[in-house]
């Protein structure tokens, strides 16, 4: 990418943030613009007003721009199941259970055949139950355990449901 049009993408992102500066087309013409987004960048910035991207005003916005997709980006997801890929069966107690159960409890209050049941980190019978359900709606093997591919179908249940559902918005 050319400096100018890298200057004006890093602009762009940065006025998602900051409303003032105005949206450039990344067409990697310096026009009028870009001048004035490079000045209210600066005016914000509390740098010199010049409008001429010094080395100053480029580490700046890099910084800024930097800070912006920090911000913008969506929330960093975890992997809940063991990299070298156990299973959790039933009976079994791991920390890793208390963020099933909580999901199982929310997706309880829309689905009437979940169970609300505790949340120990245990695999009792609710949640295996829950799994049970979970894998039978999926077309999967009803083991009750919790495993890779159940856990997929868990999290894409629980973020069309409930952290996508307008109703469960603060």
């Amino acid at each position: 990418m050319e400096p100018i049009q890298e200057l004006q993408t890093m602009l762009t992102a940065i006025s998602h943030v900051h409303r003032e500066i105005p949206r450039l087309q990344a067409d990697g013409q310096f026009g009028e613009n870009t001048l004035e987004a490079v000045m209210i960048f600066q005016r914000q910035a509390d740098l010199p007003v010049t409008g001429e991207v010094d080395q100053v005003t480029w580490d700046a916005i890099v910084q800024t721009h930097k800070d912006v997709q920090r911000h913008l980006a969506p929330p960093r997801s975890v992997s809940l199941l063991p990299h070298h890929g156990s299973d959790i069966l039933p009976g079994q107690f791991t920390p890793l259970l208390y963020p099933v159960q909580g999901m199982f409890l929310a997706l309880a209050q829309v689905f009437a055949p979940v169970r609300a049941g505790s949340v120990s980190g245990h695999l009792d019978e609710d949640t295996a139950y829950n799994l049970r359900w979970l894998q039978n709606k999926g077309q999967r093997e009803e083991t009750g355990m919790l495993d890779k591919d159940t856990w997929e179908d868990l999290s894409r249940l629980y973020e069309t449901f409930i952290t996508r559902h307008p109703d469960n918005q603060p």
